[in-house]
């Protein structure tokens, strides 16, 4: 094995210590090895203007670094797993999936929130997800949707420039950075937006024929995260959406029983469908629930979507 391992890392503030967290992790296991993190600007990094949708979804966070995978400049990559595609590249796979953080969205607000339906009539809100977009007008159709991109902190601070009630964000982007919400309060969406696939979980991407890689990766898998967001992106190819469609998915396993629950969702709120099933792994729920829900897509909420 070799003494220097060079990670593949976005350049965001979240991105980096993301990465940082898989050093610390590895270190005590390779005390030997130098990592190294390399800095590597992405599309979606560049162009902050245009929406994901616009540009090509969140592969655009992925495409470059996974390049320098495969022209052998980085040993491995570090990802926010949501936003891996859903098939990648022959010769790339995923190493390991550390311990999952928290799966959830939450709300930024200027004022105190107990529950969604507190917020204003009209209120706006920010957030450029059109999964999130599209459950929050389910419950509450007067809501104005802001379109924002950018880091996590030129977000909250967009709740004054852009003149926000609130915005939305992932809780394990908060959890993995020291987030200043001086005058904010953060209220946890867990009961009332279905996360994305993968959402809290960090992917490892890596040269699938790299055996010394893959078996440094294996020390810091965790094998019930990896299974989890496993079912929730077998979901998302048997859906045929892109990671930047309305589809949300969550998997958990207890005593070896899954629980996964899927939703297709109309940008515009008007039409959310969601089915939950239970069984084992070799079950295949992620296929089953897609299967389930394109059926009873009457509403083609679906069209267009294929990758």
């Amino acid at each position: 094995m070799k003494d220097k391992v060079i990670i593949g890392s976005r350049q965001s503030k979240l991105a980096l210590a993301q990465t940082q967290l898989v050093i610390t992790q590895l270190q005590p296991y390779f005390p030997q090895i130098t990592f190294v993190i390399k800095k590597i600007a992405t599309q979606g990094d560049v162009n902050l203007k245009d929406s994901l949708q616009k540009i090509g979804g969140k592969g655009v966070f992925v495409k470059e670094i996974e390049r320098e995978l495969q022209t052998r400049e980085i040993d491995f990559a570090v990802h926010s797993l949501k936003d891996v595609m859903p098939n990648l590249p022959d010769d790339l796979m995923i190493g390991a999936v550390p311990k999952r953080n928290s799966p959830y969205d939450c709300l930024i607000s200027r004022q105190k929130l107990n529950m969604l339906d507190d917020l204003p009539q009209g209120a706006r809100v920010g957030t450029n997800s059109s999964r999130r977009q599209g459950q929050l007008l389910h419950l509450r159709s007067d809501l104005e949707i802001i379109p924002i991109r950018g880091n996590i902190d030129t977000r909250i601070k967009k709740i004054e420039t852009e003149n926000l009630d609130a915005v939305v964000l992932a809780e394990a982007g908060l959890n993995r950075l020291t987030v200043d919400l001086t005058d904010k309060y953060r209220l946890s969406l867990q009961n009332v937006l279905l996360p994305a696939m993968g959402q809290g979980a960090m992917a490892i991407e890596c040269r699938r024929a790299d055996a010394d890689t893959l078996a440094l990766l294996a020390k810091i898998n965790d094998a019930h995260s990896a299974a989890c967001v496993g079912v929730e992106r077998e979901f998302l190819r048997a859906i045929g959406g892109t990671c930047t469609f309305p589809i949300g998915g969550y998997a958990i396993i207890q005593d070896e029983q899954v629980r996964f629950e899927g939703l297709v969702a109309s940008p515009d709120g008007q039409h959310v469908l969601r089915e939950t099933k239970q069984g084992v792994l070799k079950d295949h729920l992620g296929e089953v629930v897609a299967a389930d829900l394109l059926v009873q897509d009457k509403f083609e909420i679906m069209k267009g979507s294929q990758v």
